[in-house]
């Protein structure tokens, strides 16, 4: 397993490890990937920002957001989504995923 790289394209398939030190691990699949541009412009960064459709292992569906937290890279935070959760919590935010490769 390795680190996910900010932008890195993730193939429908791929299997993710999110960490934190605040919670267990969690393990998901991605469904689809794709650079949000809209996103992009609203947080004033060159690119688009990273986002997944993945599947936890229960079977939900969220969506999974890379962001980053600082210009240099080496700062970044993935945010998880339900769209039956009304926003994020200390619980949905992860400090890194790492990819089967």
């Amino acid at each position: 397993m390795r680190p996910v790289e900010f932008g890195e394209t993730l193939l429908a398939g791929t299997r993710l490890t999110l960490f934190s030190d605040y919670g267990p691990d969690r393990f998901f699949t991605v469904i689809k990937f794709w650079m949000d541009e809209t996103s992009g412009v609203a947080l004033a960064l060159k690119t688009g920002v990273p986002t997944c459709q993945v599947e936890d292992e229960e079977g939900r569906i969220h969506l999974l957001i890379h962001l980053p937290i600082e210009e240099d890279g080496d700062n970044n935070r993935w945010c998880l989504w339900r769209p039956d959760h009304a926003g994020f919590d200390s619980s949905s935010i992860f400090e890194g995923a790492l990819i089967e490769e």
